[in-house]
Parts: structure tokens; C-alpha cells; sequence
């Protein structure tokens, strides 16, 4: 019985232990990036957004100089396979910024004011191209000298992987 009792008592006292593990967690994660692929984000100063069309009706953008604006690049790659041919998956966001913005809260419709447009690049019949962005939320707010962006948001006309964009930058 008493080697019973020892063991019992051996078992509950091993199984009580707490280990040291450290878990660390990492600050300036980027939460918006999906983890199947690679986010990347550019701030182009002295950059105008043009959102054009071509004989075919397709658009496409264009930078153009332009003093006192900003424009937003942020583009999602997702991991190709390289044993399947047009594997490449890529979405891109951009916006439009005056250079001199404190603060700026934009809704659905007003995106357009910051040109709020998404890209997606696939070998997907039909449900690629550029789309301006009507359905959303833009908040971009300055603290001393960083920005912070925060942009959800919705496409109707095509699947969509980011639908959420948190970035800090500095002009």
C-alpha cells in the first residue's frame, strides 16, 4: 500500500511541475498579410495615381509625377508552386495621398477621393483587372511623424484574399 501511495504522489508532483518556457511574440508583426505569401508595402512620394483605360476597355494604372502627392503601394504575393504552371497569384492595393494629410476617414463611396483602387493579377478567366474600391473603410491618422493606415474593405465583382490593411510609414 505504501509503495502505492509513494507512487500516486511521485506521479502528481512530476505532472504539477510548470515549465520555464518563454514565449515571445513578435510586435511589428504585419496582421494583414495572409501566411500563405508575402506582403509588401511602398510609400512613392511625389507620385499621382492614374487609373486609365484602354481601347479594348481594360484599365490599367499609371504613375505620373506630380509634386505634393503620395501614393500607397501594398501587394500580397501568394507562395507559388513551381510544379504548376500560372501558379502566380498577386493582389495589389493602391491609394492616393495628399503629401501634407494630417488626418484623413474615408467611407465606401468617398474612397474614390484617395483613388482606393485594388489590382488582381491571376490566370483567372474573367475575374481579373483593376477595380476601384467602393466598399470600405480608410483611416489614416499622423502621430509627431508616423502615419498610420487602416483600410478594410470589399470588392464585389472578383474574389479577393487581403480585405485588410494595417501599416505604419513616414513621409
Amino acid at each position: 500500500m505504501y509503495k502505492y501511495t509513494l507512487l500516486i504522489a511521485m506521479i502528481l508532483l512530476i505532472s504539477s511541475c510548470k515549465s520555464n518556457q518563454q514565449i515571445t511574440t513578435k510586435s511589428d508583426q504585419k496582421i494583414s498579410c495572409p501566411i500563405d505569401g508575402t506582403c509588401s508595402f511602398e510609400v512613392l512620394k511625389n507620385k499621382e495615381l492614374l487609373i486609365l483605360e484602354d481601347e479594348f476597355k481594360n484599365t490599367y494604372h499609371e504613375l505620373k509625377p506630380a509634386d505634393g502627392k503620395v501614393v500607397l503601394k501594398y501587394e500580397y504575393k501568394r507562395n507559388t508552386n513551381p510544379e504548376i504552371s500560372d501558379d502566380n497569384y498577386s493582389e495589389i492595393v493602391f491609394i492616393e495621398i495628399d503629401e501634407n494629410i494630417t488626418d484623413l476617414d474615408l467611407t465606401d463611396q468617398f474612397l474614390g477621393n484617395a483613388k482606393v483602387s485594388y489590382n488582381r493579377l491571376c490566370f483567372c478567366r474573367g475575374a481579373t483587372g483593376i477595380y476601384k474600391v467602393k466598399k470600405g473603410h480608410l483611416k489614416i491618422s499622423k502621430d509627431d511623424k508616423k502615419y498610420e493606415l487602416a483600410l478594410d474593405f470589399m470588392v464585389e465583382e472578383v474574389p479577393q484574399v487581403v480585405t485588410s490593411i494595417k501599416e505604419s510609414f513616414e513621409l
